[in-house]
């Protein structure tokens, strides 16, 4: 939770419970960094989903019935390690693990300005969807073909 608040400037933060939502889902999609000494570096959580319209925030979230890609729901890595690469490690393991469960697209909202970082790991802008109003000022749903 103090890697999430400390991420996220221009959005309120999400509770645990939402959260572990998405956790709980797709755990073998989600993953947690951890420093040798067990303190929380960074994670990543994504899950199944369906359609175009990304999911709204704030809100616990149920498995969808027939979902057609996967979601990337977050990626926050500590204000201390920002620039070193964690991030773009977090995203290379999820691209790994959904070429080996034979998921072919991930789609995510880019909020306070990350498009260039996900553009940087191949993600390109999907226009002419409107994005909840809980993404932010600027979200930009994005999607990458594996």
């Amino acid at each position: 939770m103090a890697i999430q608040n400390s991420s996220y400037h221009e959005l309120d933060a999400e509770n645990l419970e939402v959260l572990r939502s998405k956790y709980e889902i797709s755990p073998d999609t989600c993953f947690v960094c951890l420093a040798n000494n067990g303190a929380v570096l960074g994670y990543l959580l994504s899950h199944p989903w369906s359609g175009i319209s990304p999911p709204k925030l704030f809100e616990p979230l149920n498995a969808p019935e027939n979902s057609d890609h996967l979601y990337l729901h977050d990626l926050a890595i500590s204000p201390d390690l920002k620039e070193q690469g964690l991030g773009r490690s977090l995203v290379l393991k999820l691209f790994e693990v959904a070429r080996l469960k034979g998921i072919c697209r991930i789609s995510l909202v880019a909020v306070q300005g990350a498009d260039s970082f996900w553009s940087r790991v191949g993600f390109y802008e999907v226009a002419g969807v409107n994005v909840c109003s809980s993404y932010g000022e600027n979200a930009v749903l994005m999607e990458k073909c594996l």
